[in-house]
């Protein structure tokens, strides 16, 4: 049965035919009833027949999805009573759907009149409960409605394929939106957070001291070994060798200092001056990355804590004095340095956060806090830096562009949608709202301002609109292939 099914109600000839039999004329045809309803547990859709006082109604069609996700309720018992006044005049229990989402019924009331259906869900997916506030029960076919030809305007898009999509409707509703203004952005490491570790003399990356050398990705602690280098002399000298040699030789020269000048046997100058040549050159080992317990060789350690990003050295190979070998980033916090236009930066406001959003992703981010405001102009692209607080997470990573809406002075109330249910549609902004159950409608928006997250909406949809926020460019094919979607469903 379609959402906007019609009933046909043949009237046969009750005159008996005495040559081969009469044509059948046709009788009227009578429109169904559709219902869409929503409440905080459940959405309904339910389609029947106009009803006639003590005849088979023909299938109620209750169609039943959580509002939690918008899937189809599963499982569950679903009782529908017909009230009259305060007391239930006919009551109908459905242990179970037909099948997913949908339950089936087909009751009958002995008399005429009008009701209020209450419908009452218990279900492991949550318990609900909606009432059509007037069911008419006719007194008999002939007083029944006749079809509305307009039945059947709108987009259709089938429950069916509703539950087969990430799907999400909600209500326009009016709301206060800070002013915005958009701008790009990067995401980048704080200040000392990243640290490019070069080789502080030439030497050779031995192939059997470095098989622990960390790879990309792998944590790594303040002081660990990230690489061990044998280094090898130079034309100009000043080796390894030569500065751990001079810094033993110093060392007894200022231990022999010390026991000449107790046994005054010497002047305080004397070891004065010694001390300071040991202070000079144990500074330039330190500089080197000298230690005593590294022998001859060089072990390159990390300055931080934090995560290799980047690694560029191959085991074996000699490597030259300032060649980078490792890059380590600090992991969590990060900054988004976004460019401004100078002539806003002024009115960002120093409390809001801005939302942005990442490359080709839909999904929206939003800073911690804004840390600071640049003073000086770009002459080129007329924007100063302002630098957003954000927490590293899933699909975020240094380097990354980004498209940031900032916060400004200023902010506008009106009915608002979220951004992502904004279509652009060839440069045209759209909107698909639910005018029912599996019936939509296009509407072309104008758009006031936007805080990156919600947009005012100057004209296109009104309070109460059930946009759809999740889904719709699902819809927006349904309504370029109608015979895919519009061919109706069978109960």
């Amino acid at each position: 049965m379609s959402t906007r099914t019609a009933f046909l109600l043949i009237i046969m000839s009750a005159a008996a035919c005495s040559r081969g039999g009469d044509a059948v004329p046709a009788g009227p045809e009578y429109g169904s009833v559709v219902v869409t309803q929503w409440n905080d547990s459940t959405e309904l859709f339910l389609e029947y027949p106009h009803p006639v006082a003590a005849k088979a109604m023909g299938n109620w069609a209750v169609h039943l999805s959580s509002m939690k996700d918008f899937k189809p309720i599963r499982s569950g018992t679903l009782t529908v009573r017909f009230m009259a006044g305060d007391s239930a005049a006919e009551s109908f229990t459905i242990d179970a759907p037909a099948r997913a989402g949908i339950f089936l019924l087909d009751p009958v009331i002995a008399s005429a009149g009008t009701y209020r259906v209450e419908l009452v869900l218990e279900s492991p997916q949550g318990r609900s409960r909606h009432i059509l506030p007037a069911v008419q029960v006719f007194a008999d076919e002939s007083a029944r409605p006749p079809a509305d030809d307009a039945d059947g305007a709108g987009i259709p898009f089938l429950k069916e394929q509703q539950w087969q999509i990430p799907f999400e409707v909600l209500a326009a509703h009016e709301l206060e939106v800070q002013r915005t203004v958009t701008a790009p952005g990067e995401v980048v490491p704080p200040d000392g957070a990243l640290v490019e570790i070069s080789a502080p003399v030439d030497g050779i990356a031995m192939a059997v001291s470095n098989r622990e050398a960390p790879s990309v990705g792998q944590r790594v602690r303040q002081g660990d070994v990230l690489a061990v280098l044998a280094p090898t002399p130079t034309a100009q000298g000043g080796g390894i060798a030569e500065a751990r040699g001079r810094l033993e030789r110093l060392e007894r020269e200022v231990a022999r200092a010390e026991r000449l000048f107790a046994a005054g046997a010497i002047a305080e100058r004397r070891l004065v001056d010694a001390r300071q040549d040991l202070a000079i050159a144990r500074a330039e080992s330190e500089a080197m990355g000298v230690s005593g317990e590294d022998g001859y060789t060089l072990r390159i350690r990390s300055p931080i804590a934090g995560i290799v990003a980047r690694r560029n050295f191959v085991p074996g190979r000699r490597i030259t004095a300032g060649e980078e070998m490792f890059t380590i980033v600090e992991p969590g916090s990060a900054w988004l340095r976004v460019q401004v236009p100078a002539a806003v930066a002024a009115a960002i406001a120093p409390s809001g956060r801005a939302t942005f959003t990442i490359d080709d992703s839909d999904r929206v981010y939003t800073t911690t806090r804004l840390l600071s405001i640049g003073g000086i102009v770009d002459p080129e692209t007329r924007t100063v830096p302002a630098v957003f607080e954000i927490v590293i997470g899933a699909g975020l990573a240094f380097g990354q562009f980004a498209r940031v809406a900032v916060p400004v002075a200023g902010a506008g109330t009106g009915v608002a949608i979220p951004n992502r249910a904004i279509v652009d549609d060839n440069g045209t902004p759209v909107a698909y709202v639910q005018t029912g159950g599996e019936t939509f409608e296009r509407r072309v928006l104008t758009l006031g301002t936007t805080d990156g997250t919600h947009t005012l909406i100057v004209a296109g949809v009104s309070r109460g609109d059930m946009v759809v926020a999740t889904g719709a460019y699902h819809v927006r094919l349904a309504s370029m292939s109608s015979a895919e979607f519009a061919g109706g469903h069978a109960h």
